[in-house]
């Protein structure tokens, strides 16, 4: 009950610190996100706006004066320092209306501003400095409200601190922040410097960033493309597209949960180990009676031990079962003769089996050697009895050789032996001869034939049977096996020649001779 209730206790606010916990760090991880996102959405937009605002002022009549164009572009980017890598004006083919040099008017973003939109390029590294830059285009239109050009101006991620800020804005020790931009499947930002500007993982290896790809905005528990478990919040940034998420590792989230286990186990554990301690001894005393009871019938079961009842020590439960075993011990030794009968006699005649059979031929063949004395082996196979059998039924086969059993008992001595060895086969065993064996043998046969022709009385009719056997003599030379096929090949020959007579086996190799 004490470990049961550790246990218990262990797995319970386990599981509840974990459950709230998560939640909690959850609700925490998404106001997180929200800031950011926010924050980011603000950067973005202040940009965005004051291009815009630059290309409505912007006049006209200076797209057809590179200098003039140059310098004004110029005055206005000193004035207000949100693009600090400068801002250019191209035509619809690309080329810069400011100076000399070439945009890339294929862009997405450049696209978008010729169809009237302000638009956010493709995060890349600078190809000088390596800081992050982001280009942002807006439509500059004429007197006639057409699109005429295109305004440029490439932001500094880096220098502006937007890395710096995802870095404030981390939580633990390997929490952290990441801007992704679902349409360019990029990695824009993340307080992990190693993952800015890298692809995002292909599809199936972290399933809630393919929900938040697919638009999913909220938080859950996830495994990050380095198989680490963590716990993430999702949040829009709707000027770009993009979103942000806040993540912190299970492990670390949940680490208020793993001392709170280390402190349950060292307060309860001292205690426990007590108790158990205690109900150990206990339970030595109460069990000493039953483990001495079972090493004494386990001996006994090894044959080291004689059956005999157990000693009851006291009036209890163990006393009781010793009692009750000691009962049942009573009934095993009553049952024993029984069970030694069933395996040595056969269940429906009680004549002795093949088993029998064999110990007792076997001792009579020694006794033969030793006095010189004659064995004789009568093999019987009754015939016609497998046509009543199925003429009548079982039962009424069954009647025919109980009463067959009967008959033969009654023509042999107490000595000799009358054994049922398979369906409607019977053998008996005639030891002790001086002499003239095979002659005591071919009476005793005949008797049998005679005793078996007389009619059986069978479910309200009279049936005839008649039986074929074959004879096997021995001097003690011979072994049970040599004996019995000798007698069984005879049998085989009786019946050849006509059934219901005898065949004797002139030795148990030789020739057959009828008799």
């Amino acid at each position: 009950m004490a470990v049961f209730g550790t246990a218990v206790s262990y797995i319970q606010l386990s599981r509840f610190l974990r459950q709230d916990l998560t939640q909690s760090v959850a609700t925490q991880q998404k106001a997180l996100a929200d800031y950011v996102a926010r924050d980011v959405d603000n950067y973005l937009g202040e940009r965005l706006s004051f291009l815009q605002r630059l290309a409505a002022t912007l006049p006209p009549e200076l797209l057809a004066r590179p200098q003039q164009l140059h310098a004004w572009l110029a005055e206005r980017g000193t004035l207000n320092a949100m693009f600090p890598l400068g801002l250019a004006v191209a035509d619809a083919a690309g080329r810069r209306l400011d100076g000399e040099g070439q945009l890339a008017a294929q862009s997405p973003e450049f696209a978008s501003a010729l169809q009237g939109k302000p638009a956010l390029g493709v995060p890349r590294a600078a190809a000088v400095s390596r800081h992050s830059v982001l280009p942002m285009t807006t439509p500059v239109r004429d007197a006639a409200g057409k699109v005429a050009a295109v305004l440029v101006g490439t932001a500094d991620l880096t220098a502006d601190g937007f890395l710096d800020h995802l870095q404030t804005g981390r939580v633990g020790q390997a929490g952290g922040i990441l801007v992704v931009s679902p349409r360019d499947r990029l990695f824009v930002a993340s307080t992990d410097v190693s993952m800015s500007l890298t692809p995002t993982p292909p599809d199936g290896v972290n399933l809630l960033h393919d929900r938040a790809m697919a638009g999913y905005r909220g938080s859950g528990t996830t495994r990050n493309a380095k198989g680490i478990d963590e716990i993430s919040a999702i949040a829009s940034v709707p000027t770009s597209g993009w979103f942000v998420v806040a993540r912190l590792p299970v492990s670390e989230a949940l680490a208020p949960v793993a001392r709170m286990q280390t402190f349950i186990l060292q307060q309860r554990a001292p205690a426990v180990a007590a108790v158990l301690v205690l109900i150990g001894f206990i339970m030595a005393w109460l069990l000493r009676p039953l483990l001495r009871a079972a090493n004494q019938a386990d001996r006994m079961t090894r044959g080291e031990l004689g059956l005999a009842p157990l000693r009851v020590v006291r009036d209890d439960e163990i006393g009781h079962l010793t009692q009750a075993f000691n009962r049942l011990l009573a009934k095993l030794v009553d049952n024993q003769a029984a069970l030694a009968r069933l395996a040595h006699h056969d269940s429906l005649t009680g004549l002795p089996n093949r088993k029998l059979l064999d110990d007792r031929l076997q001792q009579a063949l020694v006794r033969a050697k030793r006095h010189g004395h004659q064995v004789a082996v009568l093999y019987l196979d009754l015939d016609g009895f497998k046509a009543l059998n199925d003429t009548l039924g079982h039962e009424a086969g069954d009647e025919a050789l109980e009463e067959v059993a009967r008959r033969l008992l009654g023509l042999v001595r107490q000595t000799d032996t009358v054994a049922r060895i398979g369906g409607d086969e019977f053998v008996l065993l005639a030891a002790d001869f001086e002499d003239s064996a095979e002659r005591a043998a071919l009476i005793l046969a005949q008797r049998c034939i005679d005793a078996i022709a007389l009619p059986l009385r069978l479910r309200g009719s009279e049936t005839v049977m008649g039986v074929s056997i074959g004879i096997a003599v021995g001097c003690g030379d011979e072994t049970p096996q040599d004996l019995l096929s000798a007698a069984d090949k005879a049998m085989y020959q009786a019946k050849q020649r006509g059934r219901g007579r005898s065949v004797v086996a002139g030795a148990v190799a030789g020739v057959v001779q009828q008799a």
